[in-house]
């Protein structure tokens, strides 16, 4: 029986998975989700190129150190305030990016996540290794109840509220 239910759990998974990126990709082929990606792309590259200036001015900050111009201790202070700047512009790099991500018309679910589904789609019998590489654990609860955990169900559960946010957008 436990081999049955991880089965069906394992198949459902898997095509919920495709079926659920597919919807993703066809939502933000819509005009409204297209400009949401441009706008992001435009902040990115703003963010990339502060990144970039203040990265100048902090190398600079050196030169200006070496050649006399400024002392120990102001190199010390802008350093430290240059280095707090790039770890927020950075920080806010990547949120950006991450959310540019949900509005790309092609988007993916993680690669390796995607790998292991497309290994196992045409699988119609559990074997050892699909197992192993969809199974992260079973609970035994009881004689007849139990509970199989997935390797995956972080990013499922990710995915399920990327898709709910999508629908909300859309209405």
């Amino acid at each position: 029986y436990v081999d049955d239910d991880v089965l069906r759990l394992i198949q459902t998974h898997m095509k919920t998975v495709l079926d659920t990126e597919k919807m993703i990709q066809e939502m933000n082929a819509d005009s409204k989700n297209q400009t949401q990606y441009l706008l992001l792309d435009k902040e990115v590259g703003k963010l990339r190129r502060e990144l970039s200036r203040i990265s100048k001015r902090k190398s600079d900050l050196y030169e200006d150190y070496s050649e006399r111009l400024i002392t120990e201790e102001e190199y010390i202070q802008f350093s430290r305030i240059y280095s707090n700047e790039i770890e927020n512009i950075k920080s806010h790099l990547d949120t950006v990016l991450a959310a540019q991500v949900r509005y790309s018309q092609d988007y993916h679910i993680e690669e390796g996540w995607g790998n292991v589904i497309h290994t196992y789609m045409s699988k119609r019998k559990l074997t050892k290794e699909m197992a192993d590489a969809f199974v992260d654990s079973i609970i035994i609860h009881g004689k007849y109840e139990y509970e199989i955990k997935l390797v995956y169900d972080d990013q499922f559960a990710d995915l399920q509220k990327l898709k709910k946010e999508k629908e909300a957008q859309s209405r």
